[in-house]
């Protein structure tokens, strides 16, 4: 009769060190949100725009391209409206211009929110 409950242990432990390693591994996987830590891969970008040159430039470039997709919706305080036949390229030259402007207090900002500040200071909406 011990032998169900050791195998029933047993699963319960494997399961348990599975969903662990699972953890762990999203952990590992979710990027960090510094200034510091996505701005080589901005700075990338800018030398290679037409293809991206490694997994840094396209996470930097898809992660403004998404807040450029939601800038015209945000609360108004918050908006911002970059023109649309702005080249992505300038776009990013901006933002890094700006941060580097804010070194090396800007290490320690959140990269999304210090890229939002900047798009709402150098395109705010005309309304």
């Amino acid at each position: 009769m011990k032998t169900p409950h050791v195998i029933a242990t047993i699963a319960l432990a494997a399961l348990l060190v599975l969903q662990a390693s699972a953890g762990r591994a999203q952990a590992l996987d979710k990027p960090d949100p510094s200034v510091k830590a996505w701005l080589p891969g901005c700075r990338v970008f800018i030398e290679h725009p037409e293809s991206v040159g490694s997994e840094a430039a396209g996470l930097c470039a898809g992660a403004i391209d998404a807040l450029l997709y939601i800038g015209e919706v945000l609360e108004p305080d918050y908006r911002f409206c970059v023109p649309l036949r702005t080249p992505r390229q300038e776009i990013i030259s901006t933002i890094v211009a700006n941060i580097e402007a804010m070194q090396p207090e800007a290490d320690r900002q959140d990269f999304k929110g210090m890229v939002l500040g900047i798009l709402r200071f150098n395109w705010p909406c005309r309304e």
